[in-house]
């Protein structure tokens, strides 16, 4: 049996003595700025007690992984520099790493620290893996969303070491994918803030459950796979790994000791099975119910905490969400002449039909494909949607999905490889397997939204990896977004369109329909289906062609009023996304930004009229979110 890590977490000195001494063969821990969970203000390490903390845990023959696994903005740049200067001094064993500008700052700095891929990053498919190794990362965090089989396929073809949750919270969202609390509040899940909206009471509405009655339909038991950590090491998982370093020591280091003595076992014995003493005890000790995720398959409703009676808490409740407003738009008639474009996403040929002389010149088609919105783009399809964009001289993108798990994978590849033969202008990937392969294909590369872009130290790499554009992530505040603008011309911005805020394999219409475990007999193609808070503001939900579920913000996004202020700090390139709109109303929205795109031009600004109309195409309301 390969040798098996018990990797444990620890948010002060308390804990990371009691999962030592309980067995943990490695703590990871961070200190009180550049890490994930910054919640609790008595939490996290400093620098001093970080220090302390790679020498106790050296002298017991034991590892340190620092979490340096944050996204950072423009303005934490520097002092990261430092930070990861004293990771490699203190001996730290491995950094633990969401956003590339680390990555960046690790080869600028020549550093030596071994990386290892955040399950923050998404690395839900081989191709990622790939894009790490070559990029000299040491071990990859799966994603928490991929099955056994998935895992084992997987290590089959890779060189890297791989890491696996192994027990702990559980996310309803994909990991890294979920921009809800950023939408709800400005504070982002992907920085270590979530205000948790997948932790309140809706009604869900457009499938067999009551519509008047609220549950916690997003509430996720915890995960533990302690009944199959054999078959985890099996299929090639090396480290398994403890959540909780916001848990008090006692907690903790039952925990441990309990995968400590059934992880020597299956050492000892490849055949041995986790018994049910040790389950027991993590039962007693359990703050929510289980469940094993998406390791054996999909989750149902059996997954889901419903009455809410075994949340530890609730930190925050829902809330009456900010719209745009008539009075937002700030009267003015000059403005600094700049060139900017638009580049706009579409579902169909019809709305491909209404581009023709608008005057966008670069037009998106997404590969993932939305049942509510039928099937689209076949082969004669696009062969028509060419010869469309030909007469209108406009180029066409190809965006492939935020999600690629690795059953996903190959025929993401087959489908890129038959799409290749169409002449693109590049291909937009929303996460690194996608990246890889696009590239791969010699195709021209661009870095999507879903790569989670906040500052200029990634984009810049990610350019220098090949990406010829960088589209912000939609967590940027207005600060970062103005210090990513010395991108210039590589850097594109959306600026209307609905916005996912998360994305799940947990589908709630099958989950509530007479028979959970019967085909899928296509529940959520009713008209109202999505949550409904108690606020009446409805989160509307899409299905893709996996029957993985996309959970909207009530609000599409709208920043028609702030162009003229992008357009000064120096971004040239807007992004509408349009696919869901029927053609007359994106027709509609597409003359608003165009007209906006071309008084800039010509220096002026005179735009209220188009706002009003922008306003009412949109009766149930508009969203700037943090911006």
């Amino acid at each position: 049996m390969q040798e098996l890590e018990l990797l444990a977490p620890a948010g002060n000195w308390e804990a990371l003595e009691a999962v030592a001494e309980a067995g943990a063969d490695a703590v990871y821990c961070g200190d009180k700025r550049f890490n994930m969970r910054m919640l609790k203000p008595g939490m996290n390490f400093t620098p001093e007690e970080l220090q302390d903390a790679a020498v106790y845990l050296h002298q017991q023959g034991k590892r340190l992984y620092v979490t340096v696994n944050n996204l950072y903005y423009d303005r934490e740049i520097s002092e990261l520099r430092n930070y990861l200067s004293f990771i490699e001094q203190i001996g730290a064993d491995g950094i633990i790493v969401q956003d590339v500008a680390v990555v960046a700052l690790v080869q600028q700095m020549g550093l030596k620290v071994p990386l290892h891929a955040s399950v923050q990053m998404g690395i839900s498919n081989l191709s990622a893996v790939r894009f790490l190794e070559e990029h000299g990362f040491a071990r990859a965090i799966l994603s928490k969303n991929l099955s056994l089989a998935e895992i084992a396929s997987i290590n089959r073809e890779c060189q890297l070491s791989l890491e696996f949750f192994a027990h702990g919270d559980l996310c309803i969202s994909h990991t890294g994918q979920c921009y809800m609390s950023s939408y709800v509040s400005g504070a982002s899940s992907n920085r270590g803030r979530c205000i948790k909206p997948c932790r309140w009471a809706y009604r869900l509405l457009g499938t067999a459950a009551d519509p008047e009655e609220f549950s916690y339909h997003l509430a996720h038991h915890d995960q533990c796979i302690y009944p199959y950590l054999r078959e985890l090491a099996r299929a090639g998982v090396q480290s398994f790994k403890i959540e909780g370093r916001m848990r008090d020591a006692g907690y903790l280091a039952t925990i441990i000791s309990v995968y400590r003595r059934a992880l020597d076992r299956i050492i000892e014995d490849p055949y041995y099975i986790p018994d049910a003493q040790g389950r027991q005890v993590l039962f007693n000790h359990r703050q929510r119910d289980y469940t094993t995720g998406n390791l054996l398959k999909r989750p149902g409703r059996e997954a889901i905490g419903l009455d809410g009676s075994r949340e530890p808490f609730f930190p925050t409740q829902s809330r009456p969400l900010l719209r745009v407003k008539a009075e937002d738009y700030q009267p003015q008639t000059a403005v600094e002449s700049y060139q900017t474009q638009l580049r706009v996403k579409v579902g169909s040929l019809p709305q491909l039909q209404q581009l023709i002389g608008s005057g966008v010149k670069q037009v998106i088609i997404g590969m993932e494909k939305m049942r509510q919105e039928g099937p689209n783009w076949t082969e004669k399809q696009l062969k028509e949607a060419f010869a469309l964009a030909s007469q209108g001289d406009i180029g066409l993108y190809l965006e492939t999905p935020r999600i690629i798990t690795q059953e996903d994978l190959k025929p993401l590849e087959k489908k890129l490889q038959a799409l290749a033969e169409f002449p693109w202008q590049g291909v937009i990937a929303n996460e690194y397997g996608a990246f890889k392969l696009a590239r791969g294909l010699g195709m021209a590369v661009q870095a999507g939204y879903g790569l989670n872009i906040t500052n200029y130290e990634t984009g810049s790499w990610l350019l220098n990896q090949g990406a010829e554009l960088i589209t912000a992530s939609l967590e940027t505040d207005r600060d970062s977004l103005m210090a990513m603008a010395k991108l210039g011309e590589k850097l594109e911005v959306m600026v209307h369109g609905p916005l996912c805020g998360m994305i799940t394999d947990y589908c709630l219409a099958q989950a509530w329909s007479d028979d959970e475990e019967a085909d899928c007999v296509i529940h959520c193609l009713k008209p109202d289906y999505g949550l409904m808070d108690d606020y009446e503001q409805l989160y509307r939900i899409r299905t893709d062609w996996q029957c993985r579920n996309h959970i909207y913000f009530p609000y599409d996004l709208a920043l028609l009023a702030r162009l003229p202020e992008l357009a000064a700090a120096g971004i040239r390139r807007f992004r509408i996304d349009g696919q869901f709109y029927k053609p007359e109303l994106l027709r509609d929205v597409i003359a608003i930004y165009q007209k906006a795109v071309d008084d800039i031009a010509r220096g002026r600004w005179a735009e209220q009229d188009a706002f009003q109309k922008l306003l009412g195409l949109f009766p149930d309301g508009l969203t700037a979110i943090h911006l």
